[in-house]
């Protein structure tokens, strides 16, 4: 490989989130943390000599999005996922979360539905009720190997608690999910169907082992309903930089949306994330086609490690986050987050967080050199 991923690069004392003593088990030492979605991967080298450049002259001032930066966002959308977006439907933001809440507010009054499907990435839940809109959930359907949606299930809570917003994960964390041209006309005909419009959180799109159709490319009528959040964040591991776009078809939609960002002054964009975005699209390619193939292969790797015992790793289609099941250890979540950090010595996040129906499962972050995972799961084989 020309890209070096193999390197443990030491992150202790640098404030990182990821590294922080566990909250409730702060005296357990030398814990391998693979819980928060952040790689301890270096970011594509082009990356970093744009950041690194753009610092030299000390001087870091208000700045703005240029021609290039839209450019460049349409071109990656047109080539990686055959979508062609105009420049006006772009709207930058601070975050992912930041989009989604602004998209909340403006679209929906206080109390109206706002529907998820679980098990689903926890802040979903908790952004609707924070904003004081009604939580409505649909599980998705598991058959021992694999999630899917249960459309009749979707559609009955879309009318029957009068849905306004559908708050859609897109490929889904942390299930592993890419999902299916067909399930994804399936979800837009429902929601056109019932006036339901979609917010389509696609942070994961580029992490995909099969092919990710964005959801407002099905179709005009699906670009119509649908608010696409997008950022190269996850990606190239920007996460401390921030920056997001909001792809948006609809004037009505996008305008509304325009309104409520401008409402709480988030200001313009950080220098370093217009630099580090413009750098991505533009040099970092070639790093995320090796990372994706590093990812598979840890991936991989930890299926065969647990094959023939009581964990069942989920087969992702997406993302760097594998799904474990753990339900045949027999344990309660408390008991389940507990063997794995005192024992194990192994921080992953704990699946009931991403609602019911992630009892019994924990999700571990593969992103990481291959000897922390080949350490990590060596120390949880040991505990079996």
């Amino acid at each position: 490989m020309k890209y070096d991923f193999d390197t443990v690069h030491n992150r202790e004392n640098t404030n990182s989130i990821k590294y922080k003593p566990h909250p409730r088990y702060p005296n357990v030492q030398d814990i391998i943390p693979m819980w928060i979605a952040d790689m301890d991967l270096q970011t594509a080298p082009g990356i970093t000599d744009a950041l690194q450049s753009a610092s030299k002259d000390g001087i870091f001032g208000y700045t703005e999005f240029d021609d290039e930066y839209f450019d460049l966002l349409i071109a990656w959308n047109k080539k990686r996922f055959g979508f062609d977006i105009r420049r006006e439907w772009i709207v930058p933001c601070e975050s992912v979360m930041f989009g989604i809440a602004a998209t909340i507010r403006a679209l929906t009054d206080t109390n109206d539905s706002v529907l998820i499907l679980e098990p689903v990435y926890y802040p979903f839940a908790n952004v609707i009720k924070d904003n004081n809109r009604r939580l409505v959930v649909s599980e998705l359907k598991y058959d021992g190997m694999r999630y899917s949606i249960d459309f009749n299930d979707l559609e009955n809570k879309i009318i029957e608690d009068n849905v306004k917003l559908l708050l859609f994960c897109s490929p889904h964390n942390p299930v592993g999910r890419v999902w299916d041209k067909e399930e994804l006309n399936r979800v837009t005909e429902i929601c056109i169907r019932n006036n339901v419009i979609i917010i389509s959180d696609e942070i994961h799109s580029d992490l995909v082992y099969k092919k990710h159709f964005r959801t407002a490319s099905l179709s005009n009528e699906a670009a119509d309903v649908t608010v696409s959040a997008v950022s190269v964040t996850k990606t190239f591991n920007l996460a401390g930089i921030k920056g997001a776009d909001l792809i948006i078809a609809s004037a009505d939609i996008r305008n509304k949306i325009k309104k409520e960002i401008l409402s709480v002054y988030s200001g313009g964009p950080s220098i370093m994330s217009v630099v580090a975005a413009k750098a991505a699209y533009r040099y970092g390619e070639a790093w995320l086609e090796e990372l994706l193939q590093y990812l598979k292969s840890n991936a991989d790797y930890v299926i065969e490690s647990f094959a023939n015992t009581k964990i069942k790793p989920i087969v992702p289609e997406g993302t760097y986050l594998l799904w474990l099941d753990c339900r045949e250890l027999g344990l309660c979540s408390h008991d389940l987050e507990k063997f794995f950090i005192q024992d194990c010595g192994v921080w992953m996040n704990n699946g009931f967080i991403f609602g019911k129906g992630g009892n019994g499962f924990m999700r571990m972050d593969i992103a990481c050199p291959k000897s922390i995972l080949e350490k990590a799961i060596s120390q949880i084989k040991k505990h079996l």
